[in-house]
């Protein structure tokens, strides 16, 4: 079994290739968005399926109206109307012209629309004050998608207005890889879930809390559960949540000590251990296990080192089980306000808040001397590699935001 230190990006790669994609499931496009397309979709039908008319006014021919203006207005022959839904009103001659709605077919012969704001109506005649060049306030008839036409691509993040397209195409569900149900399990006699009293020396799971609403900013679906570090306790609640769950978290009890039994445990119940620590800081209490075929992170307990070891590996961990192909947080350039000092052997993240700069923001490091207080009055993370001892200032490096991991631009 690999008890000793595994380098950060090693355990980046143990993760992805122990971590199980989870199978497609087809579902309504309106549950899509923020899920991985697992294969491609076509286009069933043409969109628009009529060459329509973007704006309420009249269709005409181009030629009737090109000399048309406000001062020297062309009249044509009102013959008809064209509503949105309806067929197509009826066809435009030479001097004629049609009045349609937004959405209306185009009618036969008519090649533009005026808008209406461009013309008076007097009983069956129609002053033009533009012209109407081929083409203005018209939409082609699959202009969107055409039939056969591949709308979203397999591995694709579908976003709202890609299910939109997927409508207009003439889908009505997609398979999709499914965000991974979590299981979150806190540890500790002196643990106290919130909302209960709080006896002397015990403390809030203010880490089970962070967790979770990472977790619902990805809409990932949880469950909560504090129990007190006694081993048959733990064993039982994490079978009880892995039975209802694709992964399970734990925090604290996953260091060294006579009552950090959480890895020791969960090996007695048949846990494969993949890596027990790993070098970066702060973080490096972190195991990653295989209990009943499914991903267990066993997260170190100190809040920075929980949040780090949750966001370096075990967010992206879930996320390439939903089929996200990069699921890390954003990143963006940045210049360093003040050095950097790591250590060589370590892989070290940084907490810091960003300010303006030109042409880059600037990252100032927030000392984590506060913790609770510097986490969360930070908005970026840096990355010192191992291998590097610093970073001067000045330096220009990437940071990750501290936002949605498909948030991929960002202030």
């Amino acid at each position: 079994m690999p008890h000793d230190y595994v380098d950060f990006r090693q355990a980046q790669l143990l993760a992805r290739r122990h971590l199980p994609l989870l199978p497609p499931r087809v579902l309504p496009l309106a549950q899509l968005a923020g899920l991985v397309m697992a294969q491609a979709a076509q286009a069933q039908v043409a969109s628009p399926s009529v060459t329509a008319c973007t704006k309420d006014g009249y269709a005409v021919r181009s030629a009737d109206v090109q000399d048309a203006t406000p001062q020297g207005p062309v009249v044509l022959r009102l013959v008809g109307t064209g509503q949105a839904g309806e067929p197509a009103g009826p066809r435009v001659g030479p001097g004629q012209a049609v009045r349609v709605t937004t959405g209306a077919a185009l009618p036969p012969g008519a090649q533009a629309v005026l808008a209406r704001e461009f013309a008076r109506q007097e009983d069956e005649r129609v002053l033009c004050l533009a012209d109407a060049p081929p083409g203005k306030n018209v939409y082609p008839a699959g202009s969107d998608v055409a039939p056969g036409q591949v709308v979203v691509q397999a591995g694709q993040v579908v976003t709202p207005s890609l299910a939109g397209l997927l409508a207009a195409a003439g889908c009505h569900e997609a398979p999709a890889h499914p965000r991974p149900r979590v299981g979150l399990l806190a540890t500790g006699r002196e643990v106290v879930a919130p909302g209960q009293p709080l006896p002397p020396g015990a403390v809030y799971a203010s880490n089970l809390v962070s967790l979770a609403a990472w977790l619902s900013l990805h809409g990932l679906e949880h469950q909560t559960l504090v129990v007190d570090d006694q081993a048959q306790h733990i064993a039982q609640a994490a079978q009880e949540m892995l039975a209802g769950c694709d992964a399970l978290l734990t925090s604290g009890g996953a260091w060294l000590s006579e009552r950090d039994l959480v890895v020791g445990t969960l090996k007695d119940l048949g846990m494969e251990l993949i890596f027990r620590r790993v070098r970066m800081g702060p973080g490096k209490g972190v195991a990653l296990g295989i209990l009943d075929g499914k991903p267990v992170f066993c997260l170190p307990g100190g809040p920075p080192s929980n949040e780090m070891a949750f966001l370096q590996l075990a967010l992206p961990g879930l996320l390439a089980m939903a089929g996200h192909p990069d699921p890390g947080l954003p990143q963006r350039p940045a210049r360093l306000a003040a050095g950097l000092t790591g250590d060589r052997d370590w892989t070290q993240f940084f907490h810091g808040r960003l300010e303006p700069g030109d042409p880059l923001p600037l990252f100032h490091p927030l000392p984590l001397a506060g913790r609770l207080k510097a986490m969360a009055g930070s908005q970026a993370i840096a990355r010192l590699d191992q291998g590097n001892e610093r970073l001067p200032a000045g330096a220009v490096l990437q940071v990750q935001a501290l936002a949605p991991a498909w948030a991929r631009t960002w202030p």
